[in-house]
């Protein structure tokens, strides 16, 4: 298994975790370069006793990509406090790892920065009080929400026995305390609170890019403008989660390897899929998957050359047998799991492919079949072994990774079928 894994090294910034004959981690370290790094334990000998007992310790390895060496140290500072490794001397002390932001319990909730968090309430966790309080301040730069600790009650307000303070002048906070807001309109700024702790940012977005259209389109230059503010500090907000959103992808990926019995964790995912009318303008298309989010760059398309008519399995195996030829000649990044839009057939084709270059124990493969409502269903592995997607959260990722290269593959095929109408 080591010696295979080693030939698939990820061709990016990350982390490698190295594990024992009991699957334990005992040592995790990073680089801003993975293959250069981790095969220089194999290939010199060591003069320091330590290093040459922990090489010859390590039966497995796994790895976590990141998209830059600065988040490769983060996740490193990360996975260390988290599994504690023999071999790691720094980093080990966990005190640190208490830091999360959450919202209070309020007629109108406000952020606040939690120590040693108890309960499971939505939240963004660090292990860098440095990291949570730029947050912190981040969030409340893009949503007005209060920050005093004042009792808001209706008649409190009403009574106007709090002064609004001067966050409501720098319009960091829409200023309940004075009455001339709705609680309807601060529970939508509570809502993009909790979908930016979802790390669902893209939503957030496209909320505030159609907020600002409105505003310009009834020529509120001033608050449409405000709004274009509050996405420069969006996008740097973005950045600042990108390792929280990294280290949530990585559990969810270290989660798919054990729930499907994968030989890796699969950080790079690669879809394939079908689409012909009745077995004319047959095309194919593939997507790739990084860490959960789609790197278009590696997105393909194909026109079927090898056959006319209708024949899903041929199919396959020519796009398949064309994609991973290619990159085995052009030394390209595998990917850690291979997904096949189908059942059982389609997915026997797929291991004919990889049997025949060799890819069999350097590549993860399953196939997705879909119910009758043509949503993702059944998980189907090349030992037999089926999985509902509904049965575990985890699985969700694969169902959206389908649902990408099916959509993907169809504008391919309409374009396709558009393009002869006028011919």
């Amino acid at each position: 298994m080591i010696t295979e894994k080693l030939k698939q090294i990820p061709k990016f910034p990350g982390c490698y975790l190295f594990k024992d004959d009991k699957d334990q981690i005992i040592y995790v370290g990073m680089s801003k370069f993975l293959p250069k790094r981790v095969t220089s334990y194999f290939q010199k000998n060591h003069d320091n006793e330590k290093t040459k007992y922990l090489v010859e310790q390590i039966t497995d390895v796994d790895f976590v990509i990141t998209s830059s060496e600065q988040e490769a140290i983060l996740m490193e500072e990360e996975l260390i406090k988290i599994y504690k490794p023999k071999f790691n001397i720094k980093g080990k002390d966990d005190k640190s790892r208490k830091w999360s932001i959450c919202l209070t319990d309020e007629r109108y909730p406000r952020l606040e920065i939690v120590r040693n968090k108890t309960n499971d309430s939505p939240s963004l966790d660090f292990t860098s009080g440095f990291l949570c309080r730029e947050v912190f301040n981040l969030i409340h730069d893009i949503v007005e929400l209060r920050t005093c600790s004042y009792e808001l009650s209706e008649k409190n307000i009403e009574e106007s026995k709090i002064k609004p303070c001067l966050e409501l002048q720098m319009k960091r906070c829409l200023g309940p305390c004075n009455g001339d807001i709705t609680e309807l309109l601060y529970k939508s700024k509570i809502l993009i609170v909790k979908q930016i702790f979802e790390l669902n940012i893209d939503s957030v977005k496209k909320g505030m890019v159609k907020t600002m259209k409105y505003f310009a389109d009834t020529m509120e230059y001033e608050k449409a403008n405000d709004i274009k503010v509050r996405m420069e500090y969006l996008k740097t907000l973005e950045t600042k989660l990108e390792t929280i959103r990294i280290r949530k992808s990585n559990k969810k990926a270290f989660e798919l390897k054990k729930l499907l019995g994968l030989n890796f964790i699969p950080n790079i995912i690669e879809a394939f899929d079908n689409s012909h009318n009745q077995g004319d303008s047959n095309v194919a298309a593939s997507v790739r998957f990084v860490n959960g989010i789609p790197n278009k760059s590696d997105y393909r398309k194909y026109n079927i050359k090898s056959f006319t008519g209708v024949d899903d399995y041929a199919s396959f195996d020519e796009v398949l047998t064309r994609r991973f030829k290619r990159l085995i000649e052009e030394k390209g990044q595998l990917p850690n799991l291979v997904l096949i839009d189908g059942g059982k057939g389609q997915l026997n084709v797929a291991k004919k492919v990889f049997d025949e270059l060799g890819l069999t124990d350097k590549i993860d493969l399953i196939s997705v079949s879909k119910d009758d409502n043509h949503k993702s269903s059944i998980i189907h592995t090349t030992n037999g072994k089926t999985y509902s997607i509904l049965s575990n959260t985890n699985y969700s990722l694969l169902g959206k990774v389908q649902e990408e290269v099916h959509r993907f593959a169809i504008n391919f095929h309409r374009k396709k079928e558009s393009k002869k109408i006028f011919l």
